[in-house]
């Protein structure tokens, strides 16, 4: 076998698997083990960590009102404890990727907002044959933030539908699940066929917020035009179903994509296509007045169903280097919304630099931006923005000192809604290992 053919069809195998990783990730949608447990500067074998911190925390939006007004709770301080696990391990044919992280937080003077939030991301790339691979990958998780760790500001993850906690309107319970499977066979070493699907769920604590379950199929053909260019299409089926509200969205999605290396430490992505989104639910209607008087009430209600289409897409840039990863995306599509918007279309912005030196020091700061406009819903969009900066510094032997400062804007400013919060924590973890301790 030669070595572009080694290179395509062996995919995520040993050295081969983590180059092809690289490439193909930011425009066939990272599937098995992808970036999974990846980390800027030189890549590790898995990696546990644990940390005791202290935080402050403003800008706290509990589900609840005080004297019939939503309220803000700010100068929450106290305690957290945070462990983990993050890296990839390689066999001969195959590949895993892993990154756990929880932590526990105290408030030492308002102990009823005492909280605790964790994350699993778990991917699993098989190479069975020549011709045929096989990728496993979920994530699971549950927080109360929308900003901080756990909630941390990625930018737009194509093929997400589910956990993208910076959406999060109050600081309450979300409980979340995704994971699928896909299977890819290569009709030459240039040409090749996926096709898998995913189910996902997300929860939450308050009874009246409105969760959502559904499923994601998908076919994606793509041709390799050079050792450096992928182009190719995607079609995808999606269903949201929505708990405790009656309703659901069907919606078809077609893309076509482009992916190449520019030099050896840029790749860019772009996806273009658009999506068909036909949703039901309930609407409430003003009554005539005749039935009205009737009746003795103003409004009833009526079912009512709506096909639209919208244009979708994404493009995202990452450059990689020696001890640093930069990357900047952008992504317009459809989401399953937060607990009060349900289908909405989205548009998601965001940029995230990493440094992980090779003496002492890991540094990471991130920013994005979220809107979203609701399909059938008579609501007013909702945007975030927020960031974020962190660093760690390799003290003696195991021990770090770790840091971070996190800040969120919400709005809906057509009534009015606009609310700031903000975080920081600052502590010592310990974690064994030859290289900077890297959370962001």
């Amino acid at each position: 076998m030669n070595k572009t053919v080694a290179a395509f069809v062996c995919g995520f195998a040993c050295t081969a698997m983590a180059q092809i990783g690289d490439y193909m990730g930011p425009g066939v949608m990272s599937n098995g083990a992808g970036t999974i447990g990846q980390r800027s500067g030189e890549q590790l074998d898995l990696r546990f960590y644990a940390a005791a911190m202290g935080v402050y925390d403003n800008g706290i939006e509990p589900f609840a009102l005080k004297d019939g007004q939503l309220y803000t709770v700010n100068g929450l301080y106290g305690e957290q404890v945070s462990a983990g696990i993050y890296g990839q391990h390689t066999w001969k044919q195959a590949l895993l990727g892993l990154d756990i992280s929880g932590n526990y937080y105290h408030y030492d003077n308002d102990s009823q907002f005492d909280s605790s939030s964790a994350y699993l991301g778990l991917g699993y790339t098989y190479q069975k044959s020549r011709r045929l691979l096989f990728t496993l990958r979920g994530t699971a998780g549950t927080s109360t933030y929308g900003y901080g760790e756990g909630g941390y500001y990625e930018g737009p993850v194509p093929g997400q539908l589910v956990g993208q906690q910076s959406a999060l309107l109050f600081n309450n319970r979300i409980f979340y699940l995704q994971g699928g499977a896909q299977m890819t066979y290569l009709f030459s070493p240039r040409t090749s066929l996926t096709v898998g699907g995913q189910g996902f769920t997300s929860q939450y604590q308050a009874a009246a917020l409105i969760g959502v379950y559904g499923y994601n199929l998908s076919a994606t053909l793509q041709h390799r035009l050079t050792r450096r260019t992928t182009v190719g299409a995607t079609y995808q089926r999606m269903q949201f179903d929505f708990v405790k509200s009656y309703g659901y969205s069907s919606l078809n999605v077609a893309q076509l994509f482009y992916a190449t290396a520019l030099g050896k430490r840029w790749t860019l992505a772009l996806n273009a296509g658009a999506f068909q989104s036909q949703v039901q639910g309930i609407q409430q209607i003003s009554l005539n007045p005749v039935i009205a008087a009737l009746l003795g009430q103003s409004f009833g209600y009526q079912t009512f169903q709506v096909t639209d289409y919208y244009p979708s897409g994404n493009v995202r840039l990452t450059g990689k280097f020696k001890t640093s990863e930069l990357t900047f995306s952008y992504m317009k599509f459809v989401a399953p919304g937060n607990g009060i918007y349900l289908t909405s279309r989205e548009d998601t912005a965001g940029a995230s630099y990493s440094y992980t030196g090779i003496r002492k020091w890991n540094f990471g700061a991130s920013g994005n931006y979220y809107r979203l406009n609701s399909l059938g819903q008579s609501l007013a969009p909702y945007s975030t923005y927020g960031g974020g900066a962190g660093f760690t510094y390799n003290l003696a032997r195991a021990f770090h000192v770790v840091a971070r400062y996190d800040y969120r804007r919400q709005d809906i400013v057509a009534v009015g809604f606009r609310r700031d919060a903000s975080r920081v924590t600052a502590g010592l973890a310990w974690s064994p290992g030859d290289v900077p301790l890297s959370l962001w």
